[in-house]
């Protein structure tokens, strides 16, 4: 599963072995200046929709690109039965080709809580 951390530049998001060949990348970092918009996900293996470039097992997990196709790109690691966070971003601004991450930890809630918009 991967991991979340966060920095004082920002969030880093890290990939395990296997789900770095779904995703393409060993991690990825946003910018705190990228942030716009953080969220607790409680099912998110539901909120990945779209074309896919990853791993599906229906209903279970979710590891890759979603949303391609339909404007709004999301980079994927969602398992089901743990919560996830949701960090919508700048594409732009963070130098990244998706817009909002989703990743499923544990944690979820603390840091949620870490990045709300008065700490961004």
């Amino acid at each position: 599963m991967a991991t979340i951390d966060i920095a004082d530049g920002g969030v880093r998001v890290r990939f395990p072995g296997w789900e770095r060949l779904a995703v393409w990348r060993e991690e990825a970092v946003v910018p705190r200046a990228a942030i716009r918009a953080v969220e607790l996900v409680d099912a998110p293996v539901g909120r990945a929709r779209g074309g896919r470039a990853g791993v599906l097992v229906s209903g279970v997990l979710k590891v890759g690109y979603w949303g391609l196709g339909t404007g709004v790109r999301q980079l994927v690691s969602v398992r089901r039965g743990v919560p996830a966070l949701r960090i919508a971003i700048d594409r732009e601004a963070a130098g990244l080709p998706f817009d909002e991450v989703l990743v499923s930890a544990r944690n979820a809630a603390e840091l949620a809580g870490a990045l709300v918009p008065s700490n961004v």
